[in-house]
């Protein structure tokens, strides 16, 4: 992240938290039993604003998000500190027993609240920028049937180079990558976005060239910058896009099968976001004998798919975990989406990342950046 753009947004933070501080300050001066109920009775509707904050920061496709994402994060930071320190003034009110209808805050007392706000405004924002900033490798062994050896390979999706992550982090994944010597890999989808400039987008890929074991892509939903028309336009076409891939030597999947050798096969799909130049599952036919199947594709959303595959494996990426609580539970109680982790399907095991990346900004309090370290060993 460059430095004037996180002083800006740093800023951002201190200006909005002041704001929201100096609004409720008429609430914070009388330290009564009916303030302190009051504070209770908003609490949820904190609570709700934290939820919008952070789903109009990583969810919803707006000019807002694509274009004053900082400012978004800092809402949504801001607001999280205030409920934090809210709940730890509340529950230090009710342990002291202090409440008296007539008394009030001193000027005192009102610094120790400002410093209490601040405090959790700041842990709270480098809890989640340090977060970000860790990608770990996370290590899996299933049984896969069709296989007579163990089978280890790597997939890492959602990297948003050039935007939420930098040159030097993809330098370090991509030797993380081959420290720990793949048979192949697996980019997962949205490895570049809409806020990827096209020498940004170019390196990217030169530095993913240095792999050392064979690379297959799918498209995510940003790759191709299906909304740049919310970002200021595209930076790179297709044609640019398709020719760095293929330059650094990575095979493209689009709703194709490849034969990795006799026991593995692999699967890749095209987006969601393609539309038509998806092919129904139904549609897609297999053309090689035994061995096992993993498919990798995008979005974990393909409900038809899910329920009639038959694979050893799918891996998906897309959701981030959510990336900002709490959206993982959000999807996952009342949308009823499959956000983090493994899940067990009428024919295939799907598995969906966290991503090895942000997505607009290097902010995540929800899990950790990952890639996936998957070996498969024959099923007894």
């Amino acid at each position: 992240m460059q430095t004037e753009i996180f002083i800006i947004w740093l800023l951002e933070i201190i200006i909005l938290g002041a704001a929201l501080f100096a609004v409720q300050l008429p609430l914070r001066q009388k330290k009564t039993k009916a303030a302190r109920m009051v504070r209770v009775c908003l609490l949820p509707v904190k609570l709700f604003c934290v939820l919008l904050a952070a789903l109009s920061l990583v969810a919803f496709d707006s000019v807002l998000a694509y274009q004053h994402g900082d400012i978004l994060a800092a809402l949504y930071i801001v607001l999280m500190g205030d409920v934090i320190a809210d709940i730890i003034a509340l529950v230090i009110g009710l342990i002291e027993n202090r409440a008296n209808d007539q008394r009030e805050h001193t000027v005192r007392q009102w610094g120790k609240s400002a410093v209490l706000f601040a405090c959790c405004c700041a842990g709270f924002f480098l809890y989640g920028f340090v977060n970000a900033g860790q990608i770990n490798v996370v290590r899996h062994n299933w049984p896969a049937r069709g296989i007579t050896r163990p089978r280890t390979f790597a997939f890492a999706a959602d990297l948003h180079v050039g935007s939420a992550q930098s040159m030097e982090a993809l330098k370090a994944l991509c030797e993380s990558i081959n420290r720990e010597n793949p048979e192949f890999v697996i980019l997962g989808g949205d490895i570049t976005d809409e806020l990827t400039s096209r020498e940004e987008m170019a390196e990217t890929y030169r530095i993913l060239s240095t792999i050392k074991a064979p690379v297959y892509f799918i498209y995510g939903n940003h790759d191709r910058q299906v909304r740049a028309d919310l970002a200021g336009g595209r930076t790179y076409d297709d044609r640019q896009l398709t020719e760095a891939i293929r330059q650094a030597n990575i095979h493209i999947l689009s709703d194709d099968y490849v034969k990795i050798d006799d026991e593995l096969i692999l699967l890749g799909r095209e987006d969601i976001s393609a539309g038509d130049r998806r092919k129904p599952y139904a549609s897609l036919v297999n053309p090689y004998q035994g061995g096992a199947l993993i498919v990798a594709d995008h979005q974990p959303y393909d409900e038809e798919q899910l329920n009639v595959e038959t694979a050893a494996l799918q891996l998906s990426g897309h959701t981030h975990a959510g990336q900002l609580w709490p959206l993982r539970m959000f999807y996952r109680y009342a949308l009823n989406l499959p956000a983090y982790g493994e899940f067990e399907m009428p024919r295939t095991r799907l598995y969906v990342s966290a991503g090895a990346n942000d997505w607009q900004m290097p902010i995540r309090t929800e899990a950790r950046c990952e890639w996936e370290l998957v070996t498969l060993t024959p099923a007894k």
